[in-house]
Parts: structure tokens; sequence; C-alpha cells
């Protein structure tokens, strides 16, 4: 079972004191590999409750099939046999389709299976060899889609055995950088259908989606961790409605060797740790949890002067804390119902 990860994103849900109707019904449960917190209202508490367990079942089937690291999932068996045409995994479709739609495909590969299984983030947590990164990238990068809906990686002229659908660089899909995103759409519209539920929030701690507008008509603020200082907050996204956020950090899984970090979020075009960022977070009220999740991963590695340029031409919020802990931020058009506030650091 792949571990555990801590929610990392602080959430700020500000309730005002009022009738037991007006108090939200919250849930947080293990799932996604991390917490998922469910806040949701409703005058009914038990329909409301039962609409929340719908949501995790939904985010369960979401999520489950794409997991490659389940050794049942459909991802698993597409990446058993990398180099034969098969059937891509269910939604897995709508994630490569959304990353085209983007036009963020240079900066987030939902292929670097091979590359990140050198690192063992969540074991040994080694350094790959240089050869071996090298060629894992190389194979990584030979997906093709087919006319007919199926999917390969073609095969590398090199027989090296490591390239063997059971050998240490055998290419496959990793498509957990934008499922949890993907998951999170699925449950606010399983609330959205709900007749109990009349707003929500859904957070797995680095990507949150919100659903309506809370009862006292009071905005969603969700908190920005610093990443050098979880206890302290950077700044808070606030939302009137429905709107998506992603947070993407150094500091949300790595390990460090002789004194270098070397974190999780990979430039597909070296299978090296992107640099120059330290966080990242993303946001808008046009946004998907799967927009928003891809954004932040893919931002991140094209560094901060070229992520302030993306969200300023495509009209989101950001902010980026820079590899010199320098805080740089794009705020949201107006009116788009969702504003950015800095919070003032605290005097010594």
């Amino acid at each position: 079972m792949r571990r555990i990860t801590a929610v990392l994103l602080l959430i700020t849900l500000v309730v005002l004191p009022g009738c037991s109707l007006a108090d939200p019904v919250v849930v947080s449960r293990e799932a996604l590999g991390t917490v998922v917190s469910v806040t949701a209202y409703g005058e009914d508490e038990s329909a409301v409750r039962a609409a929340i367990d719908d949501s995790f079942t939904v985010m369960a089937e979401i999520a489950g099939p794409l997991d490659a690291y389940t050794s049942g999932s459909d991802t698993a068996a597409f990446n058993r046999q990398p180099y034969t045409a098969g059937p891509l995994p269910p939604r897995a479709a709508d994630i490569l389709d959304e990353i085209e739609a983007l036009e963020v495909g240079d900066a987030f590969s939902p292929t670097l299976f091979a590359v990140t299984r050198l690192y063992d983030f969540e074991g040994a947590r080694t350094l790959p060899d240089t050869d071996d990164l090298a060629l894992a990238v190389t194979a990584s990068d030979r997906f093709v889609r087919q006319e007919d809906g199926t999917a390969l990686f073609s095969r590398l002229m090199d027989t090296d055995v490591r390239l063997e659908p059971d050998g240490p660089l055998a290419p496959g899909l990793d498509l957990g950088g934008a499922a949890k995103g993907l998951a999170l759409d699925a449950a606010r519209e399983s609330l959205r259908g709900s007749d109990a539920v009349t707003a929500a929030l859904i957070s797995s701690g680095s990507s949150t989606v919100t659903l309506g507008t809370k009862p006292d008509g009071g905005v969603w603020r969700i908190g920005i961790e610093d990443p050098r200082d979880l206890s302290r907050v950077l700044a808070v996204f606030s939302f009137e409605g429905d709107g998506a956020l992603s947070t993407s950090g150094d500091y949300q899984r790595y390990f460090e060797v002789d004194g270098e970090r070397y974190h999780h979020i990979l430039d597909p075009t070296t299978g090296l740790p992107a640099r120059g960022v330290r966080s990242l977070t993303i946001a808008g009220a046009s946004l998907s949890g799967l927009d928003s999740d891809i954004l932040s991963t893919a931002l991140f590695v094209r560094g901060a002067h070229n992520a302030l340029a993306y969200a300023a031409e495509h009209g989101a919020a950001l902010m980026v804390v820079d590899a010199e802990g320098r805080t740089l931020v794009v705020p949201a058009p107006e009116n788009s119902g969702v504003t950015v506030s800095e919070e003032a650091p605290e005097t010594q």
C-alpha cells in the first residue's frame, strides 16, 4: 500500500456562528493517497452525510483505475505490456486531452513512470544513475496514441534488457499528477447532483475545489503555507462560488543528499527535479480541479517568469515562491469571484 502523505495545504474555513442548519458537515478520510476533507452544507444532516459518502465512492471509482502503483489497476495492467497497443485506462484520455488543451505538454508528462521509480521517493529515496536516468527519459518520451483509441510506447533500438516490460527502465503511464484533480471534479459533480447539498468544499491538501456559495454568503478561504515554515500562512485565496486551486511544492515529497533537495516535480525533458521555484499555487473560478492539478505542476517546471506570464494571459490567479523565497502574485481578474490577499508577516 502506498504511504499516506500528510495534508500540506492549510484550509481556513470561516463558519460564522448561528443555528445548526447553517453549520457544515465535515468529513475527512484517507483517499487519493492522502487525507481528503469534504465540507458540505445542507438542511438535512443525514442526507448531507449520505451525499458525502457517495462523493468518496466516486473519487475511488475515478482514481482507482489510474493508480500505476496498485497491481490490479487498469494503469498497472497497461504498464505491464507497454510495447503492445492496448486500451487506455478509464479517463486517461481526458487527462491527455486536457494537457494538450492547456498547451503544457512540454512541462507536464504522464509518462514518467520509469523515471519516478528511479528516485523511489516513497521508499529508499535513491538518486538515479546518470545513464539510467537518460535512458529512462528517452524511453518515456516515446508514448504514442493511435487513431483507434489504443496507445503504446514505441521501442527503442537499444536492446538493453532493462527496457523490457519487466525491467527497471520499462516505460509506463503515471497519471497520479492529474488523477487527484479529476477525482475531485467528479466528487464535486456528485455533490452538485444531490438535492441535499447546497454548497461544498473538497480538499485533498494540495488541491481543492469549491461548489456554490456558503449559506451565510461568506467566501471560501484557502490559506497557502510558507514552503519553508509550514506554520506560517503566506496568502489566502478566496472564492465566492465554484472554483479550483492547486499547489505544487518542493517540500511535499523530497529527500536531501549532501545538502541538495531532490523533490518529486520532475522536468520531463531531463528527469531532474525542476529548479527555481519552492511552491506555486494556481486558482480560478473557471478552472476545473483537473486543470489546476496539471497547471500547478507544469508551471512549476516552467519557472516563475513563464508561470506569471501564463497566468496573466489566461486570467488565472497565481502565487509563486521562488528559489530565493520571494513571493510573486498574479491577481485574478476583477469580478471573477476569486481574490488573493497576502498575509502580513508576524511582527518580531
